[in-house]
């Protein structure tokens, strides 16, 4: 009825692996989910229109920067 020692390491081994997968199950946190599509919008996201340059008074600034054309590439 005597166990050897590598009966007995891989018995511990076995009960070592239960051990950090019930801890590791106990840790794991849940994801708050990022989904507002029914009913979930927060109520602050109105529109709010981009302040152009004339809008400032005193300060002359550069136009806005356009994105660039690329060219034919095929």
């Amino acid at each position: 009825m005597t166990e050897d020692t590598a009966q007995k390491e891989r018995r511990l081994a076995k009960e070592l692996a239960q051990v950090r997968s019930q801890k590791a199950s106990e840790d794991r946190t849940t994801r708050i989910s990022r989904d507002y599509s029914v009913g979930g919008m927060p109520p602050d996201t109105t529109h709010r229109a981009t302040r152009g340059s004339a809008d400032t008074p005193d300060v002359v600034q550069l136009p806005a920067k356009k994105r660039r054309k690329t060219e034919n590439k095929w």
